[in-house]
């Protein structure tokens, strides 16, 4: 293959926004676009290295000394073989090579390539002191005296020649603090305790993720920012688990992001928050979103410098995170812009193609890393908007009010060139987060853009989690599309605020008429596709599908089915997998039947088919008071749940007969859910009234007792069976047949006078041996009995 060299001209405004051509094929491409590609890029010098703002900005800063980028015409290589050769050095990691691969770009480009060092060192030997090398932008930040500008700027292989622009850092807006929202007790035993944290993720949506199982497990998260408290209680989970993948301080140029001698104590104030609100994890005390991801954490803001930062720490961090294989940035760095534009860059530099470290963002973006920033606290003012929030295709975030009002202070778009900003937005007044003041301190006052940035870049790990195979503009459209200004976004809001669990299922929407009833149950299922759609293909859970954009199947077998729609798009095949979406049920609760003596205890057993495993069941049921009068005693565990550990009264109400008992599997112990199947998993024990007739019967039925309700508790559902009543009873008897052999004859004589003379055995119920219906056996049942067996007398009546 002939080698191909891509020629660029540097313009005044953007080494990297230029004209390409193919000395080859003659195609025209941006800049950009070609220095991701694995071929050997020349830049040709510009007809002005060192534009008349660049002098003038330089000699306002200092007249002796400048802090410079300086860009280069190529990596040292034209050639294919020099290429080749050069490439071969360098190392991606598999995390990066992955991450890559979604976006085309799984080997080595000519962004990876080194800054030649021949050009380095040239430059050191007319006095410059290097300060930061950029891989991707092919130039490298100098501190090199006035005098010798003119030197540098002759040299062949300089392209041109920029200000590192200074940024003077807002101060983080000051909120009334209110009270954060009370702690909440999990409603299942495995469910998470978010704490005080719960309120500013339950606006995005995030614990129904969780519930999902997405957490950012196996999701890379890097963030930047003035360091962190790593002794934090917030972060130990993370470091016990080896999720701490690496740090780097681009500030003392060490690998110890935690404050250290030289640091203001306050250094690491801000970085913890931001960590904590992405990732943390306290039980009881607060979650971040994504509180199972990796981490690379990045020192990039040096707080001791008052008056102003460069730029360059930042760019470094970027590129050295790529290079580890980070999928999420976090960046809570924007800052203000200056009035004089000597120090940092103007409103007119918010063009998406002018600041370095907004190029860098967009580099970032085509080398498939997802970049969240703060769009700065400077609002309400129209574009108050920081670098790099002006990128093309990161997700700048702005901030509201838990009740989802903008926050006054979050700065606004639109770019210069047009374009609406922020995308998305969160909570960022009051948030609640771990405080540097200590390893068990927390804040419920972090306010600021700050903070919502990194609340929004741990939902987004969820979803890069769901969808690993989601390129960074797909995850972007994702989040954006689905927000709560999708419809209307402006330069306040941007697209909305962030609602996660609507951005997993983009940019395929599943619905059903029925998601839950007892088989067979028929559903009719809608398909739809925020994108183009050329092919439909649905799996329904039990082994059938369907091509048709909206079918109809009928489920004969009690289950619970994921269903999941298949879709062929611009961007492929696109799947969305609803897990336990269709509930097939096929449970019945029943009341059993048993009968007894009047007086004597009947045994009333519970029995239930079940479709799912359970953990928990809550029956309340109710006694029917006539025409028995029915005594409660007690209840004891099923055949099915003896092993069940605990077993509670949740109401106990003898007066209206209505009683709720709650079994469950696991009260501690560890003993397993119930498995699917029927039988007895309750019996109640009653004592009937001994003066009742025989024949009556009592129904037995649920009913809803106060707040409690009958349930069953899966655990990925919780459900109603069908119930059937069941009837409490007394044996059949006659009156006066005192040895139940349903006659009256001259034994019943005889046990009466046994009975009443010699201490006999009573009736088998008290009715049955009272002849006169005085509830008694005496002498007049006596009396009755012989007038009716000798003398015509009456029988005794029967009700």
């Amino acid at each position: 293959m002939s080698s191909r060299v891509v020629t660029f001209s540097a313009s005044l405004t953007s080494v990297c926004i230029v004209t390409a051509i193919f000395i080859i094929d003659s195609v025209s491409i941006s800049a950009a676009t070609a220095q991701l590609s694995p071929e050997p890029v020349v830049i040709a010098k510009s007809t002005e290295v060192v534009s008349a703002r660049t002098r003038q900005i330089l000699e306002h800063r200092n007249p002796s000394s400048a802090t410079v980028w300086i860009f280069f015409t190529d990596k040292g290589v034209t050639d294919r073989p020099g290429y080749t050769q050069k490439a071969a050095a360098v190392h991606l990691t598999e995390r990066a090579r992955a991450r890559r691969a979604k976006v085309g770009h799984e080997n080595v480009l000519f962004v990876d390539l080194p800054v030649e060092s021949t050009y380095l060192r040239g430059i050191e030997s007319l006095g410059g002191k290097l300060r930061r090398e950029s891989r991707w932008l092919n130039a490298a930040s100098f501190d090199l005296p006035m005098d010798r500008l003119n030197d540098v700027a002759s040299l062949p292989y300089v392209a041109q020649i920029k200000p590192v622009a200074r940024f003077v850092r807002e101060p983080e807006p000051v909120i009334e603090s209110e009270l954060p929202s009370a702690p909440t007790a999990p409603m299942q035993p495995d469910a998470l305790n978010y704490g005080s944290s719960l309120g500013q993720l339950t606006q995005m949506n995030v614990p129904q993720v969780h519930d999902q199982g997405y957490n950012g497990q196996g999701v890379t998260l890097a963030v930047f920012d003035t360091g962190f408290r790593k002794s934090h209680e917030a972060f130990a989970q993370a470091y016990l688990e080896g999720r701490v993948l690496a740090e780097y301080d681009f500030v003392f140029n060490d690998g110890n992001t935690a404050n250290e001698p030289g640091d203001v104590s306050s250094a690491w104030s801000h970085g913890t928050s931001t960590w904590s609100l992405a990732g943390g994890m306290k039980d009881g005390t607060m979650y971040g979103g994504a509180y199972k991801a990796n981490f690379i954490l990045c020192k990039t803001e040096d707080v001791r410098m008052e008056s102003h930062m460069e730029e360059d720490n930042w760019v470094a961090a970027l590129e050295w995170v790529d290079s580890i294989g980070a999928d999420v940035v976090t960046s809570s760095l924007g800052y203000g812009v200056f009035d004089d534009s000597t120090y940092s860059y103007t409103y007119a530099d918010m063009d998406g193609n002018t600041a370095i470290i907004t190029l860098a963002a967009n580099t970032a973006d085509g080398l498939g890393i997802i970049v969240c920033n703060s769009m700065g606290n400077s609002g309400p003012g129209a574009g108050t908007l920081t670098a790099p929030a002006d990128a093309f295709n990161i997700l700048a975030v702005g901030a509201v009010s838990s009740t989802g009002t903008i926050a006054s202070f979050s700065s606004r778009g639109p770019t210069f060139d047009g374009r609406t900003k922020p995308e998305i937005c969160a909570q960022g007044i009051n948030t609640y987060a771990a405080s540097s003041s200590g390893d068990v301190a927390y804040s419920s006052s972090f306010s600021g853009t700050s903070a919502a940035c990194p609340l929004a870049a741990g939902a987004v790990c969820l979803m890069v989690q769901a969808h690993p195979d989601f390129t960074p503009q797909m995850i972007r459209d994702a989040v954006m599309q689905t927000a709560s200004r999708a419809s209307i976004p402006d330069n306040n809001y941007g697209w909305g605020i962030v609602n996660i669990e609507a951005a997993l299922g983009w940019p395929i929407a599943i619905s059903a008429d029925i998601t839950q009833g007892n088989a067979p149950m028929t559903v009719n299922f809608t398909g739809s596709s925020a994108l183009a759609a050329s092919s439909w293909l649905w799996h329904f859970g039990d082994g059938d599908s369907s091509a048709l954009q909206n079918p109809s199947h009928n489920y004969t077998v009690p289950g619970l089915y994921d269903v999941s729609l298949s879709v062929m798009t611009t961007y492929g095949l696109i799947t969305n997998l609803k897990t336990a979406y269709i509930v097939a049920l096929g449970d019945t609760l029943n009341f059993g039947l048993d009968s007894a003596f009047a007086g004597q205890q009947v045994v009333n057993s519970v029995y239930l088919a079940n479709s799912q495993p359970l953990s928990r069941i809550v029956i309340p049921f109710k006694l029917a008071s006539t025409p028995l009068n029915i005594t409660f005693d007690s209840v004891s565990l099923g055949s099915r749940t003896s092993y069940f550990e605990a077993l509670n009264y949740l109401n106990f109400d003898p007066t209206n007969k209505r009683y709720t008992i709650e079994l469950k599997a696991d009260n501690g112990g560890g003993a397993p859910d119930l498995t699917t199947g029927n039988g007895e998993v309750l019996k109640i024990y009653c004592t009937t009234n001994q003066f009742a007739f025989g024949g009556l019967a009592n129904v037995v039925d649920t009913t809803d007792v106060f707040t409690n309700k009958l349930n069953l508790y899966s655990p990925a559902l919780t459900y109603k069976p069908v119930v059937n009543t069941g009837v409490i009873a007394t044996k059949n008897i006659l009156r006066g047949d005192c040895n139940y052999d349903f006659l009256l004859d001259i034994s019943d004589l005889q046990f009466i006078v046994d009975r009443l003379f010699f201490g006999g055995p009573p009736a088998v119920t008290i009715q049955s041996g009272d002849w006169t219906h005085d509830f008694l056996q005496d002498i007049s049942d006596l009396q009755m009995a012989v007038d009716f067996l000798f003398f015509g007398g009456p029988p005794p009546t029967n009700p």
